[in-house]
């Protein structure tokens, strides 16, 4: 057998050992460059046993992505079963992701017997750093930071044991010979210090897989207000850590997928409905009934909550503001001097800063918000060969991708690229997943947009470029991740992105596939009053919208700011003549407007807060009568909100709730774009439509959208591997590239 994926480094080959014992086979197993290679012989029902088993039976940590078998000659001498050295020749590595601390050695840790009672970095085969440690290839422990710590004399026994869950587990230690805490400032007991500051509703800082963390006491209002205060963080949702499962189902209503992907090895934060009488402080995720979860998925984490009271912890990214999670310890010391009342750290270094991964449940399977620790480097397959390319992303929630083959491997949540932080970051993502990978592109892909930093590296390599539009680019990483080709519709709504003709685009109707689409209709475009200064000030795009048909009645609108007359006529010359207000088909701020006209958001403090917001307060209520819209003909055809708008006005000063009219407003632009995929289709005679951009990130909109459009006869397509967000881009621009 020739198998490849993930099966090195997560126990497989002593997996392979111990079944092929079992069954009484002979033969061997070995590491081989593109995965591992094994030779069996036995009877028929013990090779077929061996072949169910393999697949049913894998560690947790391993992936199966092809296997390849054949028949031999019967070997007559051949007794007993072994585990050979590795083979030589080309190599296709892949490296398994982070993963959650497994139910054995949180056993072990618990165990006042066991020599790794209590130690924060007790790990085996089946869970532990991987990605996040990885210096070079092959992945053998002088290859990862794991390689400071030499192994003691039991470690190593272990180590070479076959039998053992610790054979060949890069990143094993003990007390005697792993990783030590430390406390900043300097304390005899680092933990037990670090655990009494949280109890007292401290802040500390804590070094974890691939990253630095700020924590605090969840369930204590005036630590999580000071948290915000000093971090600079007003109302953007925290996520928060709970020890185990009995712990989340108290804090949060749990469907039965919400509880398998929070114990999942990946252990992502996990977006969930908070329970009404929740013990967690209201400023963890002010005004929302949603709250993002994850299990304390290292044993320092578990530590943290062995016998302290502690229910939840606040567990954020340290770092300051649109800059990546602080890994390196010098520069945690000095950036979170003024931010942490101390700093729990440890001498293994990360060699790769990794965020927390978050998603929530969308129709029964999981629909990512970010895809970083624990997915990544897992590669998403592709339907075609797209040979050796980079593809460099957005500048939004960054993440770039590169491609071997039928596979692209997307990188680790990098962040916005706006400042040299970031950009460094992303500079040395590409490197060292060209490195592990052992790609060495031949072809780059980026946006259009000429003033992104990742379009300018792109330029500089030297390669052959490839540029690509915005939403192409979504529309393609969709179709990718589904296997799908050939033509079809593409619903691409998100925040901003250039367009062909050098406008904002965000409400997009495209058709074609991966070589080239068109526009074949869109949001009708108005004015962003103020440039970006309008998708901070949700007002702005309220009076965008009314101006033409109130005029300078949006003044009198329910919100509106008071401004003097001279501010009143700029805004006026504003909208007019473009000054400062280019053009955009926007649907986030389409979202925005129609949050501050029902009273759900008065800002943008973050990004998408107030399409969430009204997301939020749509949930709360039944289905009401549409709100109606106009869909203009056209080559492209329009999509006209302002009745949608002017409907909501009128029914809200009748006396309609806010919460009915905020549904519907979905309702009605879902129903939208079931019309405008009508349009299309009966242009065209295509029935495949997919859905991609950060405004179906919307469980609402994305269930409203799918279910008219399915029961008007379409096939809808939706993300599952990656983000529907910017985070997704490079998947797009890769596939793009690849067909060019």
């Amino acid at each position: 057998m020739r198998i490849a994926g993930i099966v090195q480094g997560v126990g497989f080959r002593p997996f392979v050992f111990r079944l092929a014992a079992e069954l009484g086979l002979t033969g061997w197993v070995r590491n081989s460059p593109a995965g591992v290679e094994l030779e069996l012989q036995g009877r028929a029902e013990q090779l077929a046993g061996f072949r169910q088993r393999l697949q049913a039976e894998l560690p947790p940590l391993a992936v199966i992505s092809s296997l390849e078998f054949r028949d031999l000659l019967l070997l007559h001498d051949e007794t007993g079963f072994v585990i050979l050295a590795s083979s030589d020749g080309r190599r296709e590595p892949q490296i398994a992701p982070d993963s959650a601390l497994c139910v054995d050695c949180l056993r072990e840790l618990s165990d006042p017997a066991d020599r790794r009672y209590r130690h924060p970095f007790i790990t085996c085969t089946n869970c532990g750093p991987r990605w996040t440690i990885v210096t070079g290839i092959p992945y053998d422990r002088p290859l990862t930071t794991m390689a400071a710590f030499p192994l003691c004399p039991d470690c190593e026994a272990e180590y070479r044991n076959p039998l053992d869950r610790r054979f060949h587990a890069q990143p094993i230690a003990c007390p005697d010979c792993g990783p030590r805490l430390s406390l900043v400032p300097g304390h005899a007991d680092p933990l037990g210090q670090a655990i009494a500051l949280l109890q007292q509703g401290l802040i500390v800082a804590i070094k974890g897989l691939g990253g630095y963390h700020l924590a605090v006491d969840a369930c204590n209002n005036q630590a999580v207000a000071r948290l915000r205060q000093r971090k600079q963080r007003d109302e953007k949702p925290f996520a928060v850590m709970v020890p185990d499962l009995v712990t989340a189902r108290q804090l949060a209503e749990l469907e039965e997928l919400e509880e398998r992907l929070l114990a999942a090895p990946e252990a992502p934060v996990v977006i969930v409905r908070s329970r009404t009488a929740t013990p967690v402080a209201e400023l963890v995720a002010p005004d929302s009934r949603w709250i993002g979860l994850m299990l304390a998925y290292t044993p320092l984490h578990q530590l943290l909550f062995a016998d302290t009271g502690l229910k939840a912890l606040v567990m954020t990214s340290a770092n300051a503001s649109d800059e990546p999670m602080l890994s390196d310890d010098a520069e945690a010391a000095e950036q979170l001097a003024g931010i942490a009342d101390a700093i729990l750290t440890h001498n293994r270094v990360i060699q790769v800063r990794t965020d927390d991964s978050v998603l929530r449940v969308f129709q029964g399977r999981p629909l990512f918000y970010r895809r970083s620790r624990g997915y990544v480097p897992r590669p998403v397959p592709l339907p075609f060969d797209a040979g050796k390319i980079l593809a460099v992303g957005a500048e939004l929630k960054n993440t770039v991708c590169l491609t071997r083959g039928r596979e692209a491997f997307l990188s680790q949540h990098i962040g916005d690229l706006k400042n040299e932080a970031t950009l460094d970051t992303f500079c040395r993502t590409i490197d060292h997943l060209g490195t592990i990978m052992e790609i060495k592109p031949e072809l780059v892909a980026c946006d259009r947009h000429p003033d992104y930093l990742s379009t300018r590296y792109a330029e500089e390599l030297g390669l052959p470029l490839v540029r690509v539009q915005h939403h192409h680019a979504h529309m393609a990483s969709c179709m990718a991740e589904n296997g799908l080709d050939g033509d079809l519709i593409g619903v691409i709504f998100d925040g901003t992105g250039l367009g062909d003709d050098g406008t904002v685009w965000g409400g997009e109707f495209l058709v074609g596939g991966y070589g080239a689409v068109e526009r074949a209709g869109h949001l009708k475009q108005v004015r962003l009053p103020g440039g970006d200064l309008a998708a901070r000030e949700p007002w702005r795009m309220a009076a965008a919208w009314l101006w033409e048909p109130l005029g300078d009645g949006i003044w009198q609108l329910p919100g509106m700011p008071v401004l003097a007359a001279t501010d009143r006529q700029l805004l006026q010359a504003v909208l007019e003549r473009g000054i400062n207000a280019p053009l955009t088909s926007s649907m986030g701020r389409l979202f925005d407007a129609a949050a501050f006209l029902v009273g759900a958001a008065t800002r943008n403090s973050f990004d998408g807060q107030a399409g969430m917001a009204l997301e939020a307060l749509a949930e709360a209520a039944a289905a009401p009568e549409l709100l109606l819209y106009r869909l203009q003909p056209g080559t492209p055809f329009q999509l006209d909100p302002a009745p949608l708008l002017l409907g909501l006005l009128q029914r809200l000063q009748a006396g309609e709730s806010s919460a009915s009219l905020a549904r519907a407003f979905h309702a009605g632009l879902a129903a939208a774009v079931v019309d405008g995929c009508d349009l299309i289709r009966q242009e065209t005679g295509l029935d495949r439509v997919v859905l991609s951009g950060g405004v179906f990130q919307n469980r609402l909109l994305s269930e409203l959208v799918y279910t008219f459009l399915a029961k008007s006869n379409f096939s809808v397509f939706i993300h599952r591997l990656v983000p529907p967000n910017d985070g997704g881009i490079a998947l797009g621009q890769a596939a793009i590239a690849a067909r060019r």
